[in-house]
This record gives C-alpha cells, sequence and structure tokens, in this order.
C-alpha cells in the first residue's frame, strides 16, 4: 500500500461479523419490546468491539444501527445515504429475520 492510499473498509468481512453477532445475541429469540434495547445494546458494543479488532490496516471510525420490527406482516422500506470518501469509507448490512422479528443492522466505516 502506497503511503498516501487509504485503506478502504471490508464490507464482505464487516457484513460476516454483523450475521455472527447479530444470530449469537438474537439466536431463537421471540419478539419483546421490553428486550430490544437490550439486545441492540449487546449488538453494538459486540459488533464494534469485533469490528475494531478484525478490520485492521487503518484507522476507521464505527457507526452501528439497527432496526427492530416485529413480524405481524407490515413491510418495511429502509435506505440510508452518505457523503464519504468511496475510495476508503463504506457500510455494510445484514437482515435478520425469524417467525417473530425482522432485524437490520448497519455497520458504516469511516476512515480517519
Amino acid at each position: 500500500m502506497a503511503p498516501e492510499e487509504k485503506p478502504k473498509f471490508d464490507v464482505k468481512a464487516a457484513t460476516k461479523i454483523l450475521e455472527e453477532v447479530v444470530k449469537k445475541v438474537l439466536k431463537e429469540a421471540t419478539y419483546r419490546s421490553d428486550l430490544v434495547q437490550e439486545w441492540q445494546s449487546a449488538i453494538y458494543q459486540e459488533a464494534i468491539s469485533r469490528l475494531t479488532t478484525h478490520l485492521k490496516g487503518g484507522t476507521f471510525k464505527f457507526i452501528v444501527t439497527s432496526t427492530f420490527l416485529e413480524s405481524i406482516g407490515a413491510g418495511i422500506h429502509i435506505s440510508s445515504t452518505s457523503l464519504w470518501d468511496a475510495e476508503s469509507d463504506g457500510a455494510a448490512v445484514y437482515r435478520f429475520e425469524n417467525k417473530s422479528m425482522i432485524v437490520i443492522v448497519y455497520a458504516f466505516g469511516l476512515s480517519v
């Protein structure tokens, strides 16, 4: 890597991390609104820790967000947009679904 070249956010690795973390936290969980904040906190802490540890090769700031929905047949459309350095920054998304809930988790990596 040339000295002036910034490391690139590894979307594939970040997506895999999100998948592993969400499956670990939610396992066979059934949607309960009183547990959503606890699940989100566990996902955020683990995801940030693993992103920081595993996506080496550069300095990134990470943002992790999530949306939890009780699966009651309603539709959902989620999107995001960003103004960033397309050469180094990136976003990963993982969708988890079971009989009782839909969960969408985003991780954004912004090079510093």
